[in-house]
């Protein structure tokens, strides 16, 4: 399992972006509550309510959203 952080351009934290062993991507807001799910088998990405936002990878749009 890998975590990789987002910042702003000063440096502020506002997200991680975890992947996890099988995979499957995990977006959290800076507070460490789930913005949603990056599925690669399905290059789908789902929203924390698993509903489909987008094709392809775009969890780090989740994380700006949030801030």
């Amino acid at each position: 399992m890998s975590r990789e952080t987002i910042k702003d351009r000063y440096q502020r934290t506002l997200g991680y972006i975890i992947t996890e062993n099988s995979g499957r991507q995990k977006a959290l807001d800076a507070a460490q509550r789930t913005l949603g799910y990056y599925y690669p088998g399905q290059d789908v990405t789902k929203n924390v309510g698993q509903r489909t936002i987008a094709h392809g990878n775009v969890l780090a749009s989740l994380i700006y959203d949030a801030d």
